[in-house]
């Protein structure tokens, strides 16, 4: 499958991907509008709702997943060419720029080395020594059962489509009549499976969703700009989070709504008005979260601590009831998934029982029972011992002895590291500003300013969730990156990068050129396939990435911080002489 069909099928859905974002955003201005960092939080929330509701409709009935589908969009493009919004489309400029960089700079850097597969065997076997599962095909396949009315069972091997929440598979159905008429034209059914491009391309766009949604959570934190972008930029750069985007399991989607969460929890507490709406918001966005993966749910210490937070101050019975509204709304949301798992496609628990219990074959015994039998197999010094094995993964100490034996070159060490341990995965500078970070702001804790206690609040919740994460899993060396939320990935590499563009601007900069060269050195080459042949154009596409990634998102938003600063200035009043001078000495 080209590169190139590939990249232009992505170029072109991230256009309807946009108007439906951005029609989120104007249809909401008025709940964002005294919180202006508070909008990618909304268009990401509206179209992840839009997503749910039309796989719900897909599930009833075709035709009428197709008809919502339609009326979504179309109603999408009302609002948005009605709104007026549109018209301050320079702020939007940062954001989009980065994500079109970073289309072409992760989709030409996989196609480096062509081995003639489609685009989703081609990820799956390009950046480590063994081919990573097929779990990228889950959404696509689930996808189409749903939009051709067929049962999910057996969907993939002996996994139902039960086993996997589907939000993503809504995501790709919001846009199917789009695909219908692309299907017509070029002389197929209307109801024909997309091209696996076109898939796959609705798949990345899913997983870039984190970059708006990370970007309002960092404005939210009181970061500038081009300081939030740059945070952004820095993620980016990361082989973790480049590997887990174009490796399109709904991860990265699922941390995405973690964010919005976070963000909601934190406009809550900026605006006391708003504050059981927003909190509610928040709870909606974390059951979207596990309705994309069920880690999401990994995240919820880190979201408990913010909300407590937020909440702090309220009196017992406000908080009640904010609490209240919010779970009762988030149950609604999540119920019609449990009953599909319960009597569609039962019984929806394997990968509990995988993750907690140790079980991965199918059990018909109840969940609670799989978790009593199996730790009642294990001493206590066993279960002590499995938990320490699983912190030792975290930190990537159980890979070492595998490189000190010569099981491993350097290359192989370090990508294994950034698929199994989730303090390497943030790479090396990530540790580095992540620590530093951290033994700052704790140093001072007294003296915070808001915005640096919600920073280190946010940073420390998700440090709690990782150690909560590795104390649960059940088999011992299971606390490997992919069996986590990929929220800490995001939150551990960006709130720390803006933390040091604060201070030190031109020594981020020269660490965001670092930070691409470690991950070009590292990833590279091809390490599975045996003869794969260079791509010359993949080569171009990826210097192109690089450099748009690296210099149109930052410059733009420094010209935004430029005009916002002289439109400020502008507005400011020119004091007359007698308020300029006081007693012959000047006030300035």
């Amino acid at each position: 499958m080209s590169m190139w069909v590939v990249l232009l099928s992505a170029a072109a859905f991230l256009v309807p991907a946009a108007v439906v974002f951005f029609a989120g955003v104007t249809l909401t201005e008025r709940l964002w509008l005294p919180l202006p960092a508070l909008a990618p939080a909304f268009g990401t929330l509206v179209l992840a709702a839009l997503s749910w509701i039309v796989f719900l409709a897909f599930w009833a009935a075709p035709w009428l997943g197709f008809a919502v589908a339609g009326v979504a969009l179309l109603g999408s493009i009302a609002v948005f060419a009605h709104g007026g919004l549109w018209r301050r489309w320079r702020e939007a400029v940062p954001v989009v720029a980065l994500i079109v960089g970073v289309l072409a700079l992760y989709l030409g850097f996989s196609y480096l080395w062509w081995t003639g597969q489609d685009v989703y065997t081609l990820i799956a076997s390009r950046f480590f020594k063994f081919q990573m599962p097929v779990d990228n095909t889950i959404p696509m396949l689930f996808a189409q059962k749903i939009a051709d009315g067929q049962p999910t069972t057996l969907l993939l091997g002996d996994w139902n489509g039960g086993d996997r929440p589907p939000l993503q598979s809504g995501f790709e159905l919001l846009f199917r009549p789009i695909v219908a008429l692309g299907q017509l034209v070029s002389g197929h059914p209307a109801s024909a499976a997309p091209p696996m491009a076109v898939s796959y391309a609705l798949d990345l766009l899913a997983q870039l969703i984190w970059i708006p949604t990370g970007y309002a959570l960092l404005r939210l934190l009181a970061f500038r700009r081009w300081v939030a972008v740059g945070g952004l930029v820095f993620a980016v750069l990361v082989p973790s989070i480049m590997v887990n985007t174009v490796y399109t399991w709904p991860k990265v989607l699922s941390a995405a709504m973690v964010l919005c969460a976070l963000a909601f929890l934190l406009a809550a507490k900026r605006t006391p008005a708003r504050f059981t709406p927003f909190f509610a918001l928040a709870i909606v966005s974390a059951v979207f979260g596990v309705l994309a993966h069920g880690a999401a749910a990994f995240a919820i210490p880190a979201l408990v601590a913010v909300g407590l937070y937020a909440l702090w101050g309220r009196g017992v019975r406000a908080a009640l009831r904010s609490i209240g509204i919010g779970v009762g709304i988030g149950l609604v949301v999540y119920a019609p998934w449990i009953a599909y798992q319960r009597f569609v496609d039962p019984p929806g628990d394997r990968l509990l029982k995988w993750h907690l219990a140790g079980v991965t074959a199918i059990d018909p015994r109840p969940f609670l029972d799989v978790v009593s039998d199996e730790y009642s197999q294990l001493s206590f010094l066993q279960v002590v011992a499995n938990r320490l094995q699983n912190l030792s993964t975290v930190f990537g100490s159980d890979q070492f002895g595998r490189l000190s034996a010569g099981r491993f070159d350097g290359t192989t060490f370090v990508r294994v590291e950034d698929y199994t341990s989730t303090v390497l995965a943030i790479s090396v500078i990530g540790v580095v500003l992540l620590v530093m970070m951290t033994v700052s702001l704790a140093g001072r804790i007294r003296s915070l300013t808001s915005s640096e206690l919600q920073r280190l609040l946010i940073v420390a919740g998700m440090m709690l969730s990782v150690l909560i994460w590795a104390l649960v899993l059940f088999t011992p060396n299971s606390a490997i990156v992919p069996h986590g939320s990929h929220a800490w990935l995001l939150v551990f590499t960006t709130i720390p990068f803006c933390w040091l563009l604060e201070r030190a601007p031109r020594t981020g900069v020269v660490l965001l050129v670092v930070q691409a060269l470690l991950l070009t050195g590292v990833y590279f080459r091809d390490i599975y396939a045996e003869a794969p042949r260079f791509s010359p154009a993949a080569f171009v596409v990826t210097v192109a990435g690089a450099v748009i990634v690296l210099v149109l998102p930052l410059v733009s938003a420094a010209r935004l911080e430029r005009r916002a600063r002289s439109s400020a200035a502008t507005r400011m009043p020119i004091p007359s002489t007698s308020d300029s001078t006081a007693g012959g000495r000047s006030v300035d």
